[in-house]
């Protein structure tokens, strides 16, 4: 907290936003002292002198009467209290407020985390109508589970959510470092990592894909490497590895040959192979959205979804590649099922420091 002592101005704003945020609850702050409370009180100068601050602002939405709980986008919910608590940082992660965007399946929303100090808005930022108090943070966007969802407490008219998922998309406003602003923005994309990881972690588990089984035949990679060069790929020589599902891989896709699927040019793009009798006979693309990635102890956490009509019948390979070395997921730890995919790869910190790139590949029998 030194960086306080470089700016004379009113740090109301950010006391309420520190204390809302990274702060335990009083019922902890008065209990005695274990190791995370005594971490904390040695960082935190409001908790250590116990202030008198007021009520943090909290958001101001329309009431909802409590008649369907089920989560769609425009709804505000608290995330369940009982996922807070203490994390990295010596911080208390207490549970934010979020604004529902979309809602991939049952099982999961797409939120931006919403905040009601709108003195603390900045670039970016989708402030509520008239009448209305807060902001929604539409660079602190993640995937949560749908039962993380506590309670829903309002309702956002649509126009607001239809601004958050445009100003997701554009370049997030370059902000001085070291300002307030700054540092809150840090907080806030921490405290989403905080629950996002939770319900990355849970997803994962929940998703096992039960469709996963054996469809190719090949016992020589040779083998397979020709049947791909027939097909509309990039035409290279075999790649040095005995791997059969690796040349999946390395294939990629011809684009004068093979046509692209309708996806935006930056979106994240998967070659999909048709099986017969257990040999490779054609390849399309298909288009995928990538909704959470994180690198957290030693795991990289990616999630994502898919319109793909077909993707709970199609085995799903996934590689985390680095310049020429292909990283599979932890066993068990990758899938795809309702349009949800998942994986989880191991990478060494100098690992996860370098550029990589995630590599998808489905595999389908063919219908007769």
């Amino acid at each position: 907290m030194e960086f306080l002592n470089k700016y004379p101005a009113d740090f109301f704003s950010w006391q309420q936003a520190w204390r809302l945020r990274c702060c335990p609850p009083e019922v902890l702050l008065t209990n005695p002292a274990d190791d995370s409370l005594s971490e904390h009180l040695a960082i935190c100068p409001w908790c250590r002198a116990t202030l008198d601050l007021p009520q943090p602002i909290l958001p101001v939405i329309p009431a909802t009467p409590p008649l369907d709980s089920t989560p769609s986008p425009g709804h505000v919910y608290a995330i369940r209290s009982q996922l807070a608590g203490w994390g990295p940082k010596s911080r208390y992660y207490n549970a934010p407020l979020v604004l529902v965007l979309s809602c991939p399946d049952k099982k999961s929303v797409l939120v931006s985390q919403i905040y009601g100090d709108q003195a603390l808005a900045g670039p970016g930022d989708v402030c509520f109508a008239d009448g209305l108090q807060g902001f929604a943070e539409s660079w602190n966007c993640y995937t949560l589970m749908t039962n993380d969802l506590e309670s829903l407490l309002g309702e956002i008219d649509a126009t607001i959510v239809d601004a958050v998922l445009t100003k997701a998309e554009e370049t997030e406003a370059s902000l001085q470092p070291g300002s307030l602003l700054w540092f809150f923005r840090q907080m806030e994309v921490e405290t989403g990592y905080y629950f996002a990881r939770q319900a990355g972690t849970r997803l994962m588990t929940l998703y096992e894909n039960e469709f996963t089984r054996p469809l190719l035949t090949y016992i020589d990679p040779q083998e397979l490497w020709h049947d791909l060069q027939c097909l509309p790929l990039t035409q290279t020589s075999c790649p040095p590895t005995n791997m059969i599902s690796d040349l999946l891989a390395y294939a990629t896709a011809d684009e004068r040959r093979l046509p692209l699927a309708a996806a935006e040019e930056e979106g994240l793009l998967a070659l999909v192979f048709t099986v017969a009798q257990g040999r490779i006979t054609s390849a399309a693309t298909e288009s995928l959205t990538l909704s959470f990635q994180e690198y957290h102890d030693g795991i990289l956490t990616v999630t994502g979804s898919t319109a793909f009509d077909n993707c709970n019948q199609c085995t799903w390979l996934f590689w985390w590649q680095i310049d020429q070395e292909l990283i599979s997921p932890l066993p068990g730890q990758s899938g795809c099922s309702d349009g949800i995919f998942w994986a989880a790869f191991p990478l060494e910190q100098a690992q996860a420091e370098r550029t990589g790139t995630l590599i998808i590949r489905l595999v389908q029998e063919r219908e007769d």
